[in-house]
């Protein structure tokens, strides 16, 4: 248990900015897809499970392991918790029209503790957030905040009822060469 601990210690920086890896990442091969899924099912499986799974030695495990940091394919260690325990209990995706590149609203928009994700996208609105508030007031008041920052021009804002599940990249099985 202690190889455990001492591999999830060495992640000093939880989070990074990971624009910058993609499409750079190469495919995974075999051993490092089985890790990879196994992870995602159960993120504290200790190196020892790990390397029975893919019958290879805890260290080498952990060298592909921190490979894998390296590179950007696995981005972080962390935990969910339910929004609901934090009284977020409203779900919403406000898509944004601004007069400023998205670079030049990153700074106003990551002191909003709300904001969870900030996507720019193709087509008529400039940006996506995905934000959790305690309430409609909250979220209202929310909305409120963004439009008085210079260069965002409008928003639309769908709240979400019900969310059937949410998940990150599911991998596939390695292409045959």
């Amino acid at each position: 248990m202690h190889e455990y601990y001492d591999f999830f210690r060495e992640e000093s920086n939880m989070t990074e900015n990971f624009s910058a890896h993609r499409g750079g990442t190469r495919r995974l091969d075999r051993i490092d897809l089985a890790l990879v899924t196994a992870l995602q099912e159960d993120g504290r499986l200790r190196l020892e499970d790990l390397a029975r799974r893919v019958e290879l030695a805890p260290s080498s495990v952990h060298d592909r392991l921190q490979r894998l940091r390296r590179e950007g394919v696995i981005r972080r260690w962390t935990i969910t918790v339910a929004p609901e325990a934090l009284g977020l209990t409203v779900l919403a995706l406000v898509g944004i029209r601004a007069s400023l590149p998205c670079s030049q609203l990153l700074e106003a928009l990551a002191q909003f503790p709300e904001i969870e994700e900030f996507h720019s996208v193709a087509g008529r609105l400039s940006f996506i957030l995905k934000l959790r508030a305690s309430s409609t007031e909250h979220l209202l008041e929310l909305i409120e905040q963004l439009k008085q920052i210079r260069g965002i021009e409008s928003t639309e804002t769908t709240i979400v009822l019900k969310t059937y599940f949410e998940r990150g990249p599911q991998p596939s099985a390695p292409e045959e060469t």
